[in-house]
């Protein structure tokens, strides 16, 4: 693995903002249009639970490598000053652990890498809607 200079809470700001952008353009590409639904659909899926569940099947299918799961755990022990709003402590550590994994293969130029698990995402995802 390559030397990752940003810090975990870094790397989930950006990974947020790039599976919120990917769950809303799959949203869209499945016909949904009034905004009040995309919302809540891409809630149950972007939410600290919804990311956490997710989390926890792809886990349980051995889908991640180990320079991932360094990643995963970094962002699990990472220092978040915020709560989330609907979500206990562990919950929302899982759900930034998924979302720093992300922005390290998005930075990093994990491309293929990381159209697999956000291919995987959306296929649990819509199970959460």
């Amino acid at each position: 693995m390559e030397i990752v200079t940003q810090n975990a809470t870094s790397l989930a700001w950006i990974g947020d903002g790039y599976m919120t952008l990917e769950i809303r353009k799959h949203l869209l590409s499945l016909g949904y249009t009034k905004a009040d639904i995309l919302q809540k659909k891409s809630a149950k899926i972007n939410s600290a639970k919804g990311q956490s569940k997710i989390l926890e099947v792809l886990e349980s299918e051995h889908f991640f490598n180990e320079d991932e799961k360094q990643i995963l755990q970094r962002g699990r022990n990472a220092s978040i000053h915020s709560k989330a709003k609907n979500a206990d402590g562990k919950t929302y550590l899982r759900s930034t652990s998924l979302e720093a994994l992300i922005g390290y293969l998005y930075l990093y130029d994990h491309h293929e890498r990381l159209n697999e698990l956000m291919e995987k995402i959306i296929q649990e995802g819509d199970k959460l809607c």
